[in-house]
């Protein structure tokens, strides 16, 4: 299973919009919905975990409707730092997945990762984690 955990529950404070620069919109597109439609048309993403500030979660579930972002698995509440906002999202992921899975993290507002980006990510924890499980194999052996 791979898994995308998206933190996306900045309140944008710093930038002065009044909303959070993830809801910012670009040609009548929210930011965060070109984020999240890079994993949810990558072929080798499985569910999409996504953390957002707990007043805007009935918009972000209507954006996901309006998107058709099905792989979005759930919607959770952003912490008070990223660091917070990441371990919700990876907590509720643990919940429902194989412990063998892989999980790549991703701010919502960087929406100009490529495709091949996540595939080398990919294949990357697979290629590491192999070599991993060998050295602890020979070791114990």
């Amino acid at each position: 299973m791979n898994i995308a955990v998206v933190f996306a529950g900045g309140s944008g404070v710093r930038m002065g919009s009044g909303i959070p620069k993830q809801f910012l919109e670009i040609n009548g597109k929210p930011i965060i919905v070109y984020t999240l439609q890079l994993f949810q048309y990558h072929d080798k993403i499985d569910k999409i975990y996504l953390s957002v500030l707990e007043r805007y979660i009935p918009y972000m579930n209507m954006l996901i409707e309006e998107y058709r972002l099905q792989k979005v698995a759930q919607v959770l509440p952003g912490g008070e730092t990223a660091q917070d906002s990441i371990y919700h999202a990876l907590k509720a992921a643990e919940r429902e997945n194989p412990q063998d899975s892989i999980v790549l993290i991703h701010d919502g507002v960087r929406p100009f990762v490529s495709y091949e980006v996540i595939s080398n990510n990919i294949e990357s924890v697979k290629e590491h984690l192999w070599q991993r499980l060998f050295v602890l194999t020979t070791q114990l052996m």
